[in-house]
């Protein structure tokens, strides 16, 4: 894995690899390993795949995925272009305005919901393609090197289901508990409905997951890489 922050209580380090972070003890509710997932642990954001799947296998949607990223990056730019300058150093004012994205964030997940992308596809199948998929776009060494932490691990992620997550994880055997993330709703029959439930979308909502971590546990590690990591990494 390329360079990454990891962040222990507001005291950054900086990181190679994974392979040399710094060991923490196994004892349960001491310690809690934080991890990002896309472009963390896998090599290229994945929502792309994840949204290529779902238009190739629901057949609820007649809109191509492209329709969905140019819609997004067409409201992410307008609301941009009108945002105000930043005094030079404000980290919080910086903070403030890249929380106030959420209203683009959500209206993607409603358009997704909306044109029910994800509709009609078994919980299994979410899991099966990120098994598929794990060869090619996770890090090297990822797996062998998290095995021993798998208890403590939690996947903290703006992506849009955590069966994707475990799928690509399912050498680990988290437990579906482990992991925070936007996620599809499912009938009884554990088929999709293609609704996104929003829980993380910006850096100030992983910065809350967060915080509720650190005030059962003795000490947190986060390991993020990008603009959505920035507020739990202190930078």
């Amino acid at each position: 894995m390329s360079r990454l922050l990891l962040n222990y209580f507001g005291k950054r380090i900086i990181m190679p690899t994974l392979q040399h972070a710094t060991p923490f003890s196994h004892t349960p509710g001491s310690s809690l390993l934080l991890i990002d997932f896309d472009q963390t642990l896998t090599r290229n954001d994945t929502i792309g795949f994840l949204g290529e799947f779902g238009v190739s296998h629901s057949h609820a949607t007649l809109k191509p995925w492209s329709y969905f990223v140019d819609s997004y990056l067409e409201e992410y730019r307008g609301f941009r272009d009108h945002l105000p300058d930043i005094p030079k150093g404000d980290f919080n004012a910086y903070i403030d305005q890249l929380d106030s994205y959420r209203p683009i964030e959500e209206n993607s997940l409603a358009r997704v919901s909306q044109h029910q992308v994800f509709a009609n596809i078994h919980r299994k199948a979410f899991v099966e393609e990120g098994k598929r998929l794990r060869s090619e776009q996770l890090q090297a060494g990822v797996v062998s090197v998290l095995k021993k932490y798998r208890r403590q691990i939690r996947i903290v992620s703006v992506n849009w289901s955590k069966d994707w997550i475990l799928g690509f994880l399912a050498e680990l055997k988290l437990d579906r508990k482990q992991i925070y993330s936007n996620d599809l709703t499912f009938d009884q029959d554990k088929i999709s409905t293609g609704q996104i439930v929003p829980q993380i979308v910006t850096t100030g909502d992983k910065q809350r997951v967060i915080d509720t971590f650190k005030k059962q546990n003795d000490r947190i590690f986060f390991i993020g890489d990008s603009l959505g990591d920035i507020l739990p990494l202190g930078i």
